[in-house]
This record gives C-alpha cells, structure tokens and sequence, in this order.
C-alpha cells in the first residue's frame, strides 16, 4: 500500500492498562484541534478508545459489525463515527469476552481498511492507531503492514513490567522495519509521583530509544475521563495537556529515516538488566 497524499501515520502501544486510550485520543484532539483531519482508529476488541472522542453515544458500529450486516460494504463512511473536532472514529471490534480471537479481528479491520484505500484518498492528515496491550500475535501487529501506522510510541510507566512489554513491542518494531516501520520513542506515563526515572532512562539507552515524553500524574486526567473529555480539552493549560501537545509538535517533526532501529534485548537479559537497574 502507497500513498501520493503525505500522513502522519502512528501507532500507540504498550502493556494492557498503561494509558495508550488515554494519550491516544488525546494526541487525535490536539491534532484535530490544531486543524488537522484526523482518523482515530481504536484496535481492540472492547471498542472502547474512540468513545472518548464521540458525544452523545454510549456505542459505536464497528468494522466487524459492518461487515457481519453487510460483506460488500466499500465505503469509508460505512465504518466511521463522527467524533468532536471533526475527528473521524473507526472501531476494529471483536468477539464476545472468550469467543474468537480478537488479534484476528484487528487483523481483518486493517485487510479491509487498506481494501478500500482509507489512507489513500488524501481525505486525512493524520491517523493515530490505539492497538490493544502487548504485540503478543501477528493479529495486534496488523496497523505495522506495509502503508499504515509507520511511527510506533510505546507507553510505559515505572512499573517493571511495562518495560518487559516495551522491549517485546520493540522486537515487532524491528520486525516490520522492512515496511518503513519506525520507533519514534517511549512516553512515560507516570503512576506515582517523584518517580525514580533512572531505570526508564537505562532502558531507552539499552535498546537506543529515548523518553519523548512524560505525562505526570493528575486527577484532571481522570476528571475529564468521567465526562468523556481527553485532557487537552478538558483542562488544556494543565502540565499533562502541554505535555500532549509538546509531543504531537514532536512527532510531526519526526523524520523516519532519520530515526534507528531499536536494539530489543532477550528475556533472560532483559531480566538480569532489570536486577541491576531496577532501583
């Protein structure tokens, strides 16, 4: 897949619960607010990230949902839900809680997305792909194939585990490297407060990353989570909303070539990195 219309193609991962939803659809409002056409596409099974950007829904059609009620569907409007800002929704969907697989289901969202050109029409600036968890399958590695989600931000936290998880994703961004597939870097979310970041930093040096941003702990986040807000709308002037809007500036300045490939460790030295810079 190629396109002759320039987007800003890039994809959020990072271990389950960490806040990808949160900073994904945040980054789609600051694009979107900054006037870029923006494509959300939440690929999970739960089609729970782009709800934060609709009013007045509490559900959202799905791909899978489309497809099941209609096979030949071909039109981009069929998939989308219209969200603030002029953002446009498109939900992968999935099977019910322990039927089916749910990578599979992402893995068919992006064959028929990329079936019907979404990103080739210039209809869009900027696509931003909220992917479930860890890259734990080819399915939750579909938005990496060739022409879609080109610059990958993994989330992770002080937790230790987020970390084992970021050097597994680091590890599919290697893999699709061949498709132009690029780590832009690590954001931070942080848990607590006054954090210790050495064994975040020691880590973005080990595998030859580094931190792009850091969203701090506040309750405004979860404030505006309530009333289906992101946090640059619901309290733009706060720290976290800036740190937003720093890193949607950023990523926009990225160039993929110019940017090397992450060194991922194996799990046993990843383990024996962690006993030594741990904290």
């Amino acid at each position: 897949m190629s396109s002759e219309y320039p987007i800003e193609k890039i994809a959020i991962y990072g271990k389950g619960g960490i806040g990808k939803s949160v900073i994904a659809t945040s980054l789609s409002a600051w694009y979107a607010m900054a006037g870029k056409r923006v494509l959300h596409v939440g690929c999970d099974p739960k089609h729970d990230s782009a709800i934060r950007l609709i009013d007045g829904k509490e559900e959202v059609k799905t791909v899978l949902d489309v497809l099941g009620d209609n096979p030949e569907a071909t039109q981009s409007k069929d998939f989308l839900n219209q969200g603030r800002h002029g953002i446009q929704c498109c939900e992968s969907g999935g099977p019910h809680a322990g039927l089916g697989c749910g990578g599979r289901g992402v893995a068919r969202t992006i064959e028929h997305l990329d079936d019907i050109g979404i990103l080739e029409n210039g209809e869009f600036d900027v696509a931003i792909f909220d992917v479930l968890g860890d890259v734990v399958c080819g399915g939750f590695a579909a938005p990496l194939r060739s022409g879609f989600a080109e610059k990958v931000i993994i989330i992770v936290s002080e937790e230790p585990m987020s970390l084992f998880a970021a050097n597994n994703i680091s590890r599919a961004v290697n893999a699709y490297q061949r498709n132009g597939v690029v780590l832009a870097g690590i954001v931070l979310n942080e848990r607590g407060k006054e954090i210790d970041r050495t064994p975040i930093e020691k880590f973005c040096e080990r595998i030859n990353t580094r931190i792009i941003a850091t969203i701090k702990r506040d309750v405004r986040v979860m404030e505006g989570e309530r009333v289906k807000r992101t946090i640059v709308e619901w309290a733009p002037e706060c720290e976290s909303a800036q740190a937003i809007a720093q890193l949607g500036a950023l990523l926009s300045t990225l160039v993929p070539a110019d940017l090397e490939q992450p060194t991922p460790m194996a799990d046993n030295e990843f383990f024996e990195f962690m006993q030594q810079h741990g904290g």
